[in-house]
């Protein structure tokens, strides 16, 4: 019965950290057009960073469908062996 909480205690802080990864990324992204805008940024290093942040939001969306998609199955497959 621990072992089990354990395991799902871990599955909802990877999906809380991959929201948290995104959201951050999401915010940097807003900062990085705001220095642009006062122009404390020149567009090549607004461009670089707004990629590199937008590959972060993807592979964290990536990862927590992962860790969704196995505790949905996880979930799915003990209430199928209750039947």
């Amino acid at each position: 019965m621990d072992g089990a909480l354990l395991i799902w205690f871990a599955i909802g802080a990877g999906i809380a950290a991959g929201a948290f990864i995104l959201v951050r990324s999401a915010v940097q992204v807003a900062g990085v057009a705001y220095a642009v805008i006062e122009k404390r940024l020149d567009a090549r290093t607004a461009t670089r960073q707004t990629i590199l942040l937008t590959l972060a939001m993807l592979l964290a969306v990536a990862a927590t469908a992962l860790i969704a998609a196995y505790a949905i199955l996880a979930l799915l497959a003990s209430l199928l062996a209750t039947l």
